[in-house]
């Protein structure tokens, strides 16, 4: 109905003829019966919202469910996944969790694993699989049992089938008793597979042919009993023993070296008459013995002698006498002999200086120095004792024939003790030294009438008690060019002293303290000399290492001789000894002012050392050739004093150092005395060293 249809009327208003009143007719509700329930929830409509439903959560799992995809190797793996998987493609879709996968495949081993699965994003894994070990059978040619191994390890098999080898390239190696050894590579598939190696085997045996003079003799080799002579034996290759032995005959073992395939006829072997057999005794026991000459051992003996012929035994024992037997024995027999020994005894005196010392023979005490013992006639040790003496100890083997006698020399342990420090040592440059034990009393410098004194030379009461070594001889440009190899000793108008046997010039007092700083460490000893930054700051008198000889052992070597002090070099008076040494003389007048006229000794400058006999002490050139640095520094005392001064090694400071002895320059009365002093600290073409050492305590070179 529109609203043209409707009008409301007023009651004001007429109502218009042309239009009709539309009356409402009542409603009344249709009355639904019980069937219509029935209607509404029929098994249709229940269908249609299951599938919904059923639409709804698929979806909702579509959108939170994420993919997890497994790359397997073999790629045709069967892929199994616990929970609620849905596969898909190549993966499973899957809601996040945790969740256990099992990986299999014919001819592999099964792998299972555990999974992460987060809501981020998808899971792929790579999954490898395991290959099922394969078998291996072995067929032989010939068919012989045989070991296999696999890549040098034995493996079981079981007539010629060995399971449960691992896949892959594997060397193979057939070993058979008769055999050479057959190896192949193989490419082993696995996957529970069986493949199979045929081998064709090569022999390792040779056949020997064997015979022997006579027939008949047992052939052996390795233990086993092969037959007997003549024969051919088929012997595994390698290096092998042929035994060959027949009674009453000498068995003979033949070393044959067996190539496989390679057959070998053997030279006859000559089978000698069997040797008998000896059994010797003795009284007493562990006599030695010697058949034709030949020591053969001890006594008791089992000796295998040669049949058919005579052999010379002797017996012996140290302190009896040897008996001689001839024995012939024949093959194959057995004897027993038995010797006796007689005891043989030698007369032994025994004496020592100093007398009534005690005697102790093998270890035992006998009796005294002075006496005639009776001993057996073997090795015995002798040991003569006495109070504050070190023991006397030597073997001596007494003879039957005539009295010996041994003399005993008796140190005290000082005395021993010196005997066992060397006479004489070579130092690490060469240059060789002399032991020197003073133990002297003197007075060093020179009486004021002395002619030719200097006032330096004052007189000094030395005790001089401290054994030192003392080199024989100046160090040469040779064993100084080991310390500094480019030095130069240069020359003298053309005259060298640069040859490797003269003494070494041009040196400083420093130069030589470091030379023996360096020999000490070459050597393995303490230096005695203290640096710092290269120069001398001190010395260590504890030290044992080498150093300059002190004023007072030099004067003390130079001048010394059986308590009197010594002049000149060669004596007491002038002139000049011939051969006494090198100074100033005829052949150097063209390169020094003076000159002794009278003197000639060979060389214008400096000489070898050692040139020209050596003094009492046994050094060489204490006067003349070149004058040497010393120790001490350079000081001068006031006069004689009541104090005697033990083993002076001068003061620690001072700036120059003393210069004791001529040389090859001087040619004045007051050089040539021994008693001259010089000083100084650079270097001159006269002035070389020569080097000294402590010996300390018990310590010995």
């Amino acid at each position: 109905m529109t609203a043209k249809e409707a009008v409301p009327v007023r009651e004001s208003d007429r109502a218009d003829d042309d239009f009709l009143l539309i009356e409402p007719t009542g409603f009344t509700p249709v009355q639904v019966e019980a069937g219509g329930r029935k209607l509404l929830f029929s098994p249709r409509a229940l269908s249609i919202a299951c599938c919904l439903l059923l639409g709804l959560l698929a979806l909702v799992y579509l959108l939170v469910a994420r993919s997890l995809i497994f790359e397997t190797q073999p790629a045709d793996a069967d892929v199994s996944v616990s929970g609620l998987a849905l596969p898909l493609g190549d993966g499973h879709l899957v809601l996040p969790g945790h969740y256990r996968y099992t990986v299999s495949a014919e001819g592999y081993l099964p792998k299972s694993g555990e999974v992460e699965v987060d809501s981020d994003g998808h899971s792929r894994h790579i999954v490898k699989l395991e290959k099922l070990p394969g078998h291996l059978r072995v067929i032989t040619d010939p068919p012989v049992a045989v070991r296999i191994l696999v890549d040098s390890d034995e493996v079981p098999s079981e007539q010629g089938l060995a399971k449960n080898i691992p896949a892959g390239r594997k060397r193979i190696t057939l070993l058979s008793e008769r055999y050479l050894p057959f190896t192949r590579e193989v490419d082993i598939e696995g996957l529970d597979n069986t493949q199979i190696l045929q081998a064709k085997l090569r022999p390792a045996w040779a056949s020997i042919h064997i015979s022997t003079n006579p027939p008949g003799a047992t052939v052996t080799v390795g233990g086993e009993v092969l037959g007997t002579t003549p024969l051919s034996a088929e012997l595994i290759q390698g290096d092998r023993v042929v035994e060959l032995s027949l009674p009453d005959h000498k068995t003979a073992k033949i070393p044959v070296a067996v190539t496989a395939g390679v057959d070998q006829t053997l030279t006859p072997v000559d089978l000698g008459p069997a040797d008998g057999i000896l059994h010797l005794t003795s009284v007493p026991e562990d006599a030695s013995v010697t058949v034709d000459g030949e020591f053969r051992g001890r006594t008791p003996l089992r000796l295998e002698l040669a049949s058919g012929r005579g052999h010379q035994l002797r017996f012996f024992k140290d302190g009896y006498s040897s008996v001689d037997r001839t024995i012939d024995i024949a093959a194959g027999v057995e004897r027993d002999l038995s010797v006796d020994l007689s005891a043989v005894f030698g007369r032994v005196r025994i004496t020592s200086n100093p007398e009534s010392a005690q005697v102790f023979i093998d270890g035992e005490f006998s009796g005294t120095t002075g006496q005639t013992f009776t001993l057996p006639a073997r090795s015995h040790s002798i040991v003569v004792r006495k109070a504050g003496y070190e023991d006397y100890q030597t073997n001596i083997v007494p003879s039957g024939k005539l009295e010996q006698t041994v003399r005993a020399v008796l140190l005290t342990a000082e005395q021993a003790h010196w005997s066992r420090v060397p006479a004489e040592i070579i130092h690490g440059a060469g240059g060789r030294m002399k032991l020197m034990r003073p133990d002297a009393r003197f007075t060093m410098g020179s009486s004021r009438r002395e002619q030719g004194r200097r006032a330096n030379e004052v007189l000094r009461q030395v005790s001089l008690t401290r054994p030192f070594y003392l080199a024989t001889t100046e160090v040469t440009n040779r064993e100084y060019r080991r310390y500094q190899r480019m030095h130069s000793s240069s020359h003298v108008q053309g005259v060298s002293l640069d040859n490797d046997n003269l003494p070494v010039v041009n040196v400083s007092w420093t130069d030589a303290a470091l030379f023996c700083n360096w020999l000490s460490e070459r050597d393995g000893l303490q230096p005695v000399y203290l640096t710092e930054r290269g120069r001398i700051i001190g010395f260590d008198t504890a030290a044992d290492g080498y150093r300059l000889p002190t004023e007072a052992e030099w004067a003390w070597a130079a001048r010394y001789d059986r308590g009197a002090m010594r002049k000149f070099p060669w004596g007491d008076e002038l002139p000049v000894q011939k051969n006494s040494g090198n100074f100033a003389d005829t052949s150097a007048a063209q390169l020094v002012p003076a000159v002794l006229r009278t003197y000639n000794d060979r060389y214008a400058a400096t000489a070898p050392v050692g040139s020209y006999p050596p003094n009492s002490m046994g050094i060489h050139d204490l006067g003349g050739n070149v004058s040497e640095w010393v120790h001490d520094l350079y000081t001068i005392g006031t006069g004689l004093s009541l104090r005697r001064e033990e083993d002076p090694v001068g003061p620690q400071d001072g700036d120059y150092h003393v210069i004791r002895g001529s040389s090859w320059r001087h040619a004045g009365l007051t050089e040539l005395r021994l008693s001259f002093r010089d000083y100084g600290a650079d270097p001159r073409n006269d002035v070389g060293f020569r080097v000294a050492r402590w010996v300390n305590g018990e310590t010995t070179p």
